[in-house]
């Protein structure tokens, strides 16, 4: 009785202590460009777990813009189910062994073993107004222009991306 009572123990503690090591940092953001129906906007979509809190475009010369418009908001995930236990019956037969009848309790606790918890999306985006020549020149090579993001938690700097056609 004493083995099945630690065997118990170290089931309920295992999934306990495998979420407790899983502190992976936040994956990279996602960004996007387009350009706005109104001449010289261009629009700058941040998918990432936390809100954008400023934004620059850095110009291959040097030149910094700064967006006119920032706003962020959230997505809810898909996969928010309410948090419900599950009931099952099962039964077993044999020929030698007879049959046996059993009912199951499952209390959900996640995957303690999936490489990342889904997380929540925040959507930042930025309005650009940019000169024509400049636009011009963000147009025809944006891998040498520069995104430069300022979250709650820390900054991160990374390539423009390219204007969706």
């Amino acid at each position: 009785m004493c083995l099945l009572r630690r065997l118990f123990a170290l089931i309920l503690l295992l999934p306990l202590g495998l979420a407790a090591c899983a502190s992976d940092p936040p994956p990279p953001p996602r960004v996007a460009a387009w350009l706005g129906s109104q001449s010289g906007r261009v629009f700058i979509r941040v998918l990432a777990v936390e809100p954008v809190e400023a934004m620059e475009l850095t110009a291959p010369d040097g030149r910094v813009f700064t967006p006119e418009r920032l706003s962020a908001e959230q997505r809810p995930r898909s996969n928010d189910a309410p948090w419900r236990p599950g009931i099952g019956l099962g039964g077993s037969a044999g020929s030698s062994s007879g049959s046996d009848i059993g009912i199951g309790i499952s209390l959900p606790m996640g995957n303690p073993f999936a490489r990342e918890a889904p997380r929540a999306s925040i959507a930042s985006e930025a309005q650009f107004l940019l000169p024509a020549e400049v636009l011009a020149l963000y147009r025809s090579r944006p891998q040498d222009w520069r995104l430069e993001l300022l979250f709650p938690s820390r900054a991160t700097g990374l390539q423009a991306p390219p204007l969706a056609p």
